[in-house]
């Protein structure tokens, strides 16, 4: 693949995110969610999981864990989650014993209300989503939700899109939003080539 189109998404990149992870994460299915944030989406992941699926997720920030945790047993879903205080770049590790992924989502950039000097960075994220996609499933997808709209933005942005372009066997499609702009978001979903 020499390069990755973008296309205009009708729909919020957030939602385009969640309906693409949806259609291939079953009931009872295994979810990463590689950048836990506030826990949005480790708490929609484990919604579709249900009762005998299984998440896990990362962040480097306990204050973002703590959060996620909360809002997570609040809607009575902490057991089939596991949360992890490390960086995603130790996922490979991590995911010895767990079945293939069958869905995985990453937001990349800082914390909402969190501390904006802490970012994900391309050597922390290149390794993260390359240890995915050799665990994904093979109807499984990726998410990746690249914020360019901060300073180390557009260079992990451009590392990612790198990644995905040079990467053997994956359709990769790029979506922004319909107010485009230099620093918008990019939105890349990911599954093995059929």
């Amino acid at each position: 693949m020499s390069s990755i189109p973008l296309e205009v998404s009708q729909v919020r990149l957030t939602r385009a995110a969640t309906e693409w992870v949806s259609a291939a994460l079953p009931e009872g299915g295994f979810a990463v969610d590689a950048t836990v944030g506030n826990g949005y989406d480790t708490l929609f992941l484990a919604d579709r999981v249900g009762k005998g699926g299984r998440v896990l997720g990362f962040d480097v920030q306990k204050m973002a864990l703590n959060n996620a945790s909360e809002l997570i047993r609040f809607a009575g879903n902490l057991d089939r989650v596991r949360l992890i205080l490390g960086c995603h770049s130790g996922l490979s590790r991590a995911l010895i014993g767990y079945p293939r992924i069958d869905a995985a989502m990453f937001n990349l950039g800082y914390l909402p209300r969190g501390d904006h000097r802490i970012v994900t960075r391309p050597s922390t994220t290149i390794p993260a989503i390359a240890a995915v996609v050799d665990r994904l499933a093979p109807k499984g997808r990726i998410s990746i939700l690249a914020y360019r709209g901060h300073p180390e933005g557009p260079e992990e942005y451009e590392a990612v899109r790198g990644f995905l372009e040079q990467a053997q066997g994956l359709e990769v499609r790029q979506l922004t939003g319909n107010t485009e702009t230099e620093t918008s978001p990019r939105l890349f979903l990911v599954q093995l080539r059929m």
